[in-house]
C-alpha cells in the first residue's frame, strides 16, 4: 500500500500499515512505561507480592512492604506519563526507578526488626522485586516491539519543518516503528496557523518539531496546539546532546528530544513535593531562628529601616503574590533602578548589576551569603513558593511569552537549576530553558539534589577569595 503525505508519498509493507491502537496494547504500554494508571500500579503491586512469597516474607507483613516499595516509586515520580520515545527498550527503566526504590528500600531496612524480619531476607526481597519488575519490563517490550512492526499502536504524527531535514525524519520514522510514531504528514513553518486544523483532520497525537529560530519560536508553535492531547518532541540543539544525553531518544540514529504536552510543558505536581516542602521548611525556620534574628537586629541597626522587604511576584497560573527578603537596599532602591538600566548584566525581563551602590553594608553581606532569601521560607509554608522551582520574577504576567510564560505551570521556588548552574552568567534564554527542563523532569529525588547542590554552592560562596 501507500501512505500519502503533505511533502510526498512513501511506500509502505503492507505488514505495518497503520492499524487502530487495541486495548491489549494500550494496556501493555502502560505497563511498559510505568504510566501513572492502575495497571502499572497493580502489575508492580503483584510483582512485589510474588518477590515477598518467594523470599520468604511473613504474610503479615506482606502488604506493607508492597505498600512502602509502590509508594517510593509513586512518590519519586516512578509513575509518570512518558511518550513512546522515551520508553524504548528497558534500560530507561532502572534510571527511572532506581533511586526511589533504593529509598523505600532503606526505610524497609531501618523498620526490618519492628516487623520482624532480618537485613538480609529484607534486601532480598527488595533486589528480588527490582529484578522482576526489570524482567516484566524486557516481557512488555518484546511484545511491543512486535505489534508496533505490524502496524499496532502506532502513534499519528505529525512533522513541523521543511526540505531534507524534514525528509530525513520522516523517513526514519518509518524505518524504526518499534518508536512507536508514524508520520501522517509535514507541515511547513509558515503554514503553522493550520496547525489545529492539521491535528483534528489527521488524529495528530504526537508532533516532532525541526526548530527554526530561538527558543521562543518553538514555544509560539507548541501554543497552536493547546487543548490537545499532544505529545511534542523536537530535534535537540548540539548543547542538548552533550550536556544532557540522557534526556535525548534515538530512533534509528536520529536524536530526538521529548518535551512534554503541547500547549504547555505542565505536569501534575505529586502530593509529596507539598508535604516536603512543608515539613523541611518548618525545620528549617526552628533550626535558623538564632541567625534569623541576627539578621533581624544587624539590619534595624544599620540604617533604621523595616527588616523585611516585599515585593509583588508572579507566582503559580500567573497569580500574584507577595515574595519576603530581609531587606539588602537602601530604602529608595525602587526609584534608583531606571537610572541603572544600562549596568544591567543580564537580558530579558531580568536586572541583575555587579557592585550595585543600592546595597546598603549589611545588605552585601547577607547577599553574598543569600540569607537575604531565608524569609521566604514563610512563602513556602503559606503555600506561595515551594523550596525548589522557577524563581519568581519582579514582572506583570502580561510580560510573559508562550515559552517563558509555562515557568508558572508549578511553584517558583527559593533555589533550583539557576542557582547552582551559572547563576548571574546565565541568559534570560537559557534560565528560562533550566526552568522548563526542571518541570518537565521534576521528581522528589530532583528537589533534594538541587538543595543539596544549593547548599554546597552557598558553601563555595561564603569562602574568602
Amino acid at each position: 500500500m501507500e501512505l500519502v503525505l503533505s511533502g510526498g508519498t512513501i511506500g509502505v509493507e503492507a505488514d505495518r500499515e497503520l492499524r487502530p491502537t487495541s486495548r491489549l496494547v494500550t494496556l501493555v504500554e502502560r505497563v511498559h512505561g510505568s504510566a501513572r494508571s492502575w495497571v502499572a500500579v497493580a502489575v508492580d503491586a503483584a510483582i512485589a507480592t510474588g518477590a515477598a512469597l518467594a523470599t520468604g516474607v511473613r504474610p503479615a507483613v506482606i502488604p506493607l512492604g508492597v505498600l512502602v516499595l509502590v509508594l517510593g516509586i509513586y512518590m519519586g515520580r516512578g509513575y509518570a506519563e512518558r511518550s513512546s520515545l522515551e520508553t524504548q527498550g528497558v534500560l530507561w527503566y532502572p534510571a527511572a526507578v532506581a533511586a526511589p526504590i533504593a529509598v523505600a528500600s532503606l526505610v524497609l531496612l531501618a523498620a526490618a526488626g519492628t516487623l520482624g524480619l532480618t537485613e538480609s531476607k529484607t534486601a532480598t526481597f527488595a533486589v528480588t522485586t527490582v529484578a522482576l519488575l526489570v524482567v516484566i519490563r524486557s516481557v512488555t517490550w518484546a511484545f511491543l516491539a512486535m505489534a508496533r512492526r505490524a502496524g499496532w499502536g502506532l502513534r499519528p504524527t505529525l512533522i513541523i519543518g521543511e526540505g531534507v531535514i524534514a525528509d530525513t525524519v520522516r523517513q526514519k520514522l518509518m524505518e524504526s516503528p518499534q518508536a512507536g510514531l508514524r508520520p501522517v504528514g509535514t507541515l511547513a513553518p509558515a503554514a503553522m496557523s493550520t496547525l489545529p486544523e492539521r491535528i483534528e483532520r489527521d488524529h495528530v497525537v504526537q508532533v516532532v518539531a525541526i526548530p527554526e529560530g530561538n527558543l521562543v519560536d518553538l514555544g509560539g508553535w507548541l501554543e497552536e496546539c493547546g487543548g490537545r492531547d499532544v505529545q511534542v518532541a523536537m530535534l535537540p540543539p548540539l548543547t542538548e546532546l552533550f550536556l544532557n544525553p540522557g534526556r535525548v531518544s534515538q530512533v534509528g540514529g536520529l536524536p530526538l528530544l521529548p518535551v512534554g504536552r503541547a500547549g504547555g510543558l505542565q505536569r501534575t505536581t505529586l502530593p509529596g513535593k507539598r508535604v516536603f516542602d512543608a515539613i523541611v521548611a518548618s525545620l528549617l525556620l526552628l533550626v535558623l531562628a538564632p541567625l534569623l534574628t541576627l539578621v533581624t537586629l544587624a539590619i534595624k541597626l544599620d540604617d533604621g529601616g523595616p527588616v523585611l522587604f516585599r515585593q509583588r511576584r508572579v507566582g503559580r497560573n500567573g497569580r500574584p503574590f507577595e515574595i519576603l527578603k530581609f531587606r539588602s537596599m537602601r530604602l529608595d532602591a525602587e526609584e534608583q533602578i531606571i537610572d541603572l538600566r544600562d549596568a544591567n548584566l543580564t537580558d530579558g525581563l531580568l536586572f541583575k548589576m555587579r557592585n550595585d551602590p543600592r546595597v546598603t553594608r549589611v545588605g552585601a553581606l547577607i547577599r553574598r551569603l543569600s540569607v537575604d532569601e531565608l524569609p521566604q521560607l514563610w512563602n513556602v509554608i503559606r503555600g506561595e513558593m515551594s523550596l525548589v522551582g522557577p524563581r519568581p520574577l519582579a514582572v506583570d504576567p502580561d510580560d510573559f511569552g508562550p515559552m517563558d510564560g509555562r515557568r508558572h505551570e508549578v511553584l517558583p521556588g527559593i533555589t533550583g537549576y539557576w542557582q547552582v548552574a551559572g547563576g548571574n552568567g546565565l541568559t534570560y534564554a537559557e534560565m528560562i530553558k533550566l526552568d522548563m527542563a526542571y518541570i518537565q523532569n521534576w521528581s522528589l529525588w530532583l528537589d533534594v539534589r538541587l538543595l543539596l547542590r544549593t547548599f554546597g554552592a552557598l558553601a563555595d560562596r561564603s569562602r574568602p577569595c
